[in-house]
């Protein structure tokens, strides 16, 4: 088939599109600029009021308040998600993790559930024939002679199918009867998905291979000793290829050569058994390691196959799944039900075999939509349109196809499947580094503006001037936050991060601006007991500077942060020790005394909010127990924690 009509292409049409915008990281930084922009503005305008009553001219009120408006926008957000973004695509490219699309990163730290195509994802696509049961009165090497007829070359070429090689190559080894070729087909009709057999026409004979249910439907007087025997073979974990032929009258051989599309005719009645072809496919050593790795994360797994049910489920077993026949679903049963049925059960079936590609898409689409974030792997064509729908689509290359590679937002070179694990711990730690780099720039801001508010009501202008703010946001919201967004967290992921925890989020500003706030006070204040206003002024600045550089080493050790909040804190402290750059600043140089004051009120202040940190962290969630296969995902409702239109499950399944 071609356009409309193919198997790819109808899957494809099932994908919308994009994803939508109203959700990840810039999404949420967005929301969080918007919700400080009013606080800013009021801060600044309360900063004018109290200006104003304390008699200040309505020129110097109205410039305080500006500049404390404009000092409190947190300007280094968008810098912070663009580093934070780049530096995890370039670290997971040591783990042969290549990012496509940069924001698939943090919706990998998002994502609930993992979909695995099996052949060439979790095994290694490298199919030979293991066992061969021949029908009553057939030998051996006719049924393989036979399934070697009905495996044609693709286009005249090597063969497409890594199941036709391997049947080839075992046909290969069986020498012919009385040392004679059999005669070559003269037509073909190649297996595709929806048509789950392939058939080739000799001068005399059809022969026929393929799914057994389909098969056997076409052969006559087929007991329930055969399908035990299938059975049989599925349980031990083969691929199991039924073999079938049938007797053409030379017309009929003639009129198959002329209209070869006939043979899908021929095929579906008047078959005779031939035997069983048992073909078994190699896991890839690190799959079982993965799959128990995501476990541990709280991560679901679901296996998204072509293989037999029974097949499907011995196989991931062997995995590591441990799976009922009730979490096993076909193709067939899922387009049985109903909409709202499919909704139901695709949270519940761990592994959906005998599957279309438009139903993989089906399958990821209605997991998304029942509130189930999701990401797709695999490495064929026919997973392609899956990858596309999926949050998160992540192409396999290991020989795989283009169009999975081409349609995914991360690739995982060389076959190294071990990388999305590392992908999603990256996207995780992603939102806890930029977590703590928001809450050091919306924190110091806050400061900034308590600190304001409060000089103000008591001199009647704002303790600060307008260059000292600017040097302010230079010390503390450039280069610091930058570092903080790129570097390794001090302390451990939270396994159940799935995103910004917002209220933790304004509840760490209250706390670091509150606190930031009362030492820069403290230290103005005793600056103005031992000097001028000026050189109060620039012991609030160190006392500022210093609490936010403080805040930004408590929440990373990393070597860039510490020589980044270093190097800020001797720049500023260079620029207010010259004399005339001091002077241009509105600063003074400071003595020992002043030094101390102003460093002494930032360690305080430092001290402080690690201790309520501890205080308010609670117990380690890293210790949470892991959940069963057998558990259901169970989507939560939404809430201010988590302000993205689907949120994650409270027990994925393994």
């Amino acid at each position: 088939a071609v356009g409309a009509d193919a198997q790819e292409r109808r899957a494809a049409e099932l994908v919308s599109g994009d994803l939508p915008s109203d959700i990840g990281l810039q999404h949420q930084l967005s929301q969080l600029t918007n919700r400080a922009f009013p606080v800013s503005m009021t801060g600044g305008a309360l900063v004018s009021v109290l200006a104003l009553l304390r008699g200040s001219v309505l020129r110097q009120a109205v410039a305080s308040g500006i500049a404390i408006a404009v000092a409190a926008v947190p300007e280094g957000m968008p810098l912070v998600a663009t580093l934070a973004q780049a530096a995890s695509a370039r670290r997971l490219t040591k783990f042969g993790a290549l990012v496509r699309v940069p924001r698939s990163v943090e919706a990998l730290g998002r994502i609930d559930v993992v979909c695995f195509d099996k052949t060439g994802t979790l095994s290694q696509n490298r199919l030979r024939v293991a066992e061969v049961v021949a029908a009553p009165g057939t030998s051996r090497e006719e049924a393989l002679r036979c399934a070697a007829h009905a495996a044609p070359p693709s286009n005249g070429g090597p063969h497409a199918h890594a199941t036709d090689v391997a049947i080839v190559e075992a046909a290969a080894s069986v020498p012919s009867p009385n040392g004679h070729s059999a005669s070559a087909p003269v037509a073909h009709l190649p297996f595709r998905s929806g048509r789950s057999f392939s058939a080739s026409v000799t001068d005399t004979e059809l022969a026929v291979k393929g799914a057994p249910e389909v098969v056997l439907a076409a052969c006559g007087g087929v007991g329930p000793a055969v399908e035990g025997t299938v059975a049989q073979m599925a349980g031990r974990g083969l691929r199991v290829i039924a073999v079938a032929r049938r007797q053409l009258s030379p017309d009929q051989a003639q009129a198959i050569r002329q209209e070869p599309d006939d043979i899908a005719d021929f095929a579906r009645d008047g078959l005779t058994l031939t035997g069983f072809l048992g073909l078994s496919d190699t896991p890839r050593a690190e799959a079982a390691d993965l799959l128990a790795d995501l476990r541990r994360l709280s991560v679901g797994v679901k296996l998204i196959t072509g293989d037999h049910p029974i097949t499907a489920q011995v196989i991931a077993e062997e995995l590591g799944l441990s799976v009922t026949a009730a979490q096993v679903i076909s193709g067939a049963e899922w387009d049985a039900l109903s909409r709202k049925d499919q909704e139901r059960v695709v949270t519940e079936r761990v592994i959906f075999a005998r599957m279309t590609p438009e139903n993989k898409v089906q399958v990821v689409q209605t997991l998304e939509s029942a509130g189930v974030r999701t990401a797709m792997v695999g490495d064929g064509a026919n997973d392609a349109a899956a990858i596309r729908a999926a949050t998160v689509g992540i192409g396999v290359v290991a020989g795989g196809s283009d169009p999975a590679h081409m349609a995914a937002d991360v690739v995982l070179v060389d076959a190294r499947i071990e990388g999305l694990l590392h992908a999603i711990q990256e996207g995780r730690q992603l939102w806890q580094r930029v977590q703590a780099a928001v809450s050091v720039l919306l924190g110091g801001n806050a400061g900034e503006v308590l600190f304001a508010i409060v000089g103000s009501a008591i001199t009647g202008t704002s303790p600060l001037n307008t260059r000292q703010l600017l040097l302010v946001n230079m010390m503390t919201d450039a280069l610091p936050a930058a570092a903080l967004a790129v570097s390794k967290p001090s302390g451990p992921v939270d396994p159940g991060i799935r995103g910004p925890d917002q209220p933790a989020l304004w509840r760490a500003v209250a706390i670091r601006g509150v606190t930031t706030a009362a030492a820069t006070t403290a230290a103005w204040a005793m600056g103005s007991v031992t000097g001028r206003p000026q050189r109060a002024s620039t012991v609030a600045l160190v006392a500022l500077v210093g609490a936010e550089l403080g805040q930004t080493l408590l929440d990373s050790h990393a070597p860039l942060v510490v020589f980044t909040a270093v190097g800020s804190l001797a720049a500023m402290g260079t620029l207010i020790s010259i004399p005339v750059v001091s002077q241009l600043l509105g600063c003074t140089p400071l003595g020992p005394v002043g030094w101390a004051q102003g460093l002494g009120s930032a360690a305080a202040a430092t001290v402080a909010i690690g201790i309520a940190n501890r205080a308010l962290t609670g117990p380690d969630k890293s210790g949470a127990a892991p959940v069963g296969a057998g558990e259901p995902l169970r989507p939560r409702p939404a809430t201010a924690a988590h302000r993205v239109p689907v949120t994650a499950p409270s027990a994925p399944e393994q």
